[in-house]
């Protein structure tokens, strides 16, 4: 049986995991590192790069003025 993902806390939001908190952490802070968001987050860098990739994000030096957009 897989392990449960943990719920996240991002400016007084619950969510069920970092990969849901992440597009809300990226509006605010839209050329965040994978270091900065898991230090927000409380959670490792590899946590937001692994939900990063998953959902299509660009990492931070190749993110245009939104977190969707590439360079």
């Amino acid at each position: 049986m897989g392990r449960r993902a943990a719920r996240v806390r991002y400016a007084g939001h619950d969510y069920p995991n970092a990969g849901w908190a992440l597009g809300d952490v990226l509006l605010i802070e839209p050329r965040a590192s994978d270091q900065r968001v898991a230090e927000l987050l409380n959670v490792t860098p590899q946590t937001v790069q692994y939900h990063r990739d998953r959902l299509g994000i660009p990492p931070f030096n190749k993110r245009g003025l939104t977190p969707y957009q590439e360079r």
